[in-house]
């Protein structure tokens, strides 16, 4: 074995062997008894981001200073004083602060070192942003379960005090209090509407839509948000392709950037907002966990503010996780767009140093969809009616909130506590039902299946589905299909009459 090496290296030239070595995908590094490079082939000094020439002929502690003082440095030392072989994962933090992954092997040669360097920093951050990911699903899917059941206890809250609201005369002294309640349900509902947007289990109303257009009129308001000691621009791709998403999640995505923007820029500063298109190729991709090559409209929002460490940033989505000071904010706002943004089918990632400002850049996937023009049904003048509705929840006391609320508005109400109760009183209500009202997520069979099985029995019976999140075995990746009819929870009374008479009041049929 070793003759054979002496020979191929007898039968090369120095150039031709230098060629050959800076060939290789692995790092080599030759060091004296000084700690000099005596040898670094074109692999090595790119894992320093450096040339052989910036290193050959230097010691180690000209070219890092501070390496003497780390564990790398002492294991070099005891290897170099033992005559001993290490294999080891090394972390390297580079001057711009970003850090680097290689696995070293350490071996004594007659000159002092040598060191063999091979870059995993490709997989260790696929790994980090797997973590990551997991984590932030599984803390996703605690939210998503925390905001259904509060939406359920809102439901009774805000329906029973809007019921007792009713019940009071104007200047009754009891109003204010109700009022108090009614007024900390609703911010409690908002905040349950974020942790929802968070875990992806919101309900979307996706179309075709000019991000561009989207950004202009956020501009208008953001004009006031900002205050006069932040300058807003924004740069827009006059050629923006469409995407398929809901504008107003869009539209909170990007006041919420830029909010979080504005208060990272706390004596004033400038903020950017631009679109352009990109493609995003099979290299990004390697390198990003969870994002689908392909073209995309990116949205990026930057400031030039006080900017994030690498310890800040691998926490900022999370929901609750604030830098501001108690009563400054909820923490929610970055988590809302992570979930947004996610639950699009498109990835966001976050660059920042401290001091140098940050720049938050979003990619939604571009869409060949025509656009279709949606038109809103007019709220009724009257949401009262007489007509048979038949109630399906599975939740006693939220099924109770909606018997009375819709009892209040004249209609006639039959009560179901499961699709198999709901079964038997179509089979044996000789009357007709008009309206089936069904929450979406109950045991053993879901709203749309209990759905299609009455109206097979009750074809001109229409339906109306609610519940407080969305499900992905009911909806495609939590969007709701276009045409079906849908009411939210947390709601109050006048909200679910109004949509329930919407409903009853449409000439054709549901589809389901």
């Amino acid at each position: 074995m070793g003759v054979g090496a002496a020979s191929i290296s007898a039968s090369l030239s120095s150039d031709e062997l230098r060629t050959v070595v800076d060939s290789l995908r692995e790092g080599l590094q030759i060091v004296d008894r000084d700690w000099r490079y005596v040898f670094v082939n074109q692999a090595a000094a790119s894992h320093g981001r450096t040339t052989p020439e910036a290193l050959t002929g230097r010691t180690m502690m000209e070219c890092y200073p501070g390496i003497e003082d780390t564990d790398l440095f002492s294991l070099l030392k005891r290897c170099m004083l033992d005559g001993t072989t290490e294999h080891l994962d090394n972390e390297f933090r580079y001057p711009d602060g970003s850090l680097g992954y290689f696995e070293l092997h350490i071996e004594p040669c007659a000159v002092g070192l040598t060191i063999l360097s091979i870059d995993v920093t490709r997989g260790r951050t696929l790994e980090e942003q797997l973590r990551h990911a997991q984590k932030m699903e599984a803390v996703g899917r605690l939210a998503g379960s925390i905001a259904h059941d509060f939406n359920n206890l809102l439901s009774v809250i805000l329906s029973f005090g809007s019921l007792l609201g009713m019940d009071l005369k104007p200047r009754d002294p009891a109003r204010s209090n109700v009022e108090a309640i009614m007024d900390a349900g609703t911010r409690a509902a908002a905040l349950t509407r974020q942790l929802l947007a968070f875990s992806r289990k919101q309900v979307l109303s996706p179309r075709v839509v000019d991000v561009n257009e989207v950004v202009t009129e956020c501009a208008r308001l953001l004009e006031r948000l900002l205050g006069e000691d932040v300058r807003l621009v924004t740069e827009l791709d006059g050629q923006l392709d469409p995407v398929y998403a809901d504008a107003g999640q869009l539209d909170q995505v990007i006041v919420n950037l830029a909010i979080n923007a504005r208060d990272a820029m706390p004596h004033g500063g400038t903020l950017t907002i631009e679109t352009a298109n990109v493609t995003l190729d099979a290299a990004y991709q390697g390198s990003h966990w969870d994002v689908k090559a392909g073209p995309h409209v990116m949205l990026a929002v930057s400031d030039t503010g006080t900017g994030m460490t690498p310890e800040t940033q691998a926490r900022i989505f999370e929901p609750f996780f604030t830098t501001k000071e108690d009563g400054k904010g909820t923490g929610l706002g970055l988590s809302t767009v992570f979930g947004i943004v996610k639950q699009s089918g498109g990835s966001i990632w976050v660059y920042s140093e401290p001091g140098d400002g940050t720049t938050f850049k979003v990619y939604l996937p571009a869409t060949n969809r025509t656009p279709s023009f949606i038109s809103e049904l007019a709220p009724p003048a009257d949401v009262s009616g007489t007509e048979t509705i038949l109630l399906v929840d599975d939740q006693a006391d939220v099924r109770a909130a909606a018997f009375h609320a819709l009892r209040r508005f004249g209609y006639h109400v039959l009560e179901a506590a499961n699709p198999g109760e709901a079964l038997l009183i179509c089979e044996q209500h000789r009357q007709a039902i008009h309206l089936l009202l069904t929450d979406l997520v109950m045991p053993r069979m879901g709203g749309v299946e209990l759905a299609a099985r009455l109206t097979a029995l009750r074809p001109t019976m229409k339906v109306l589905y609610v519940s407080g999140y969305t499900d992905n075995a009911v909806l495609h990746h939590g969007i709701l299909e276009s045409g079906l009819p849908f009411v939210q929870k947390p709601f109050v009374p006048e909200t679910l009459a109004q949509r329930v008479r919407q409903v009853l009041d449409k000439s054709r049929p549901s589809q389901h």
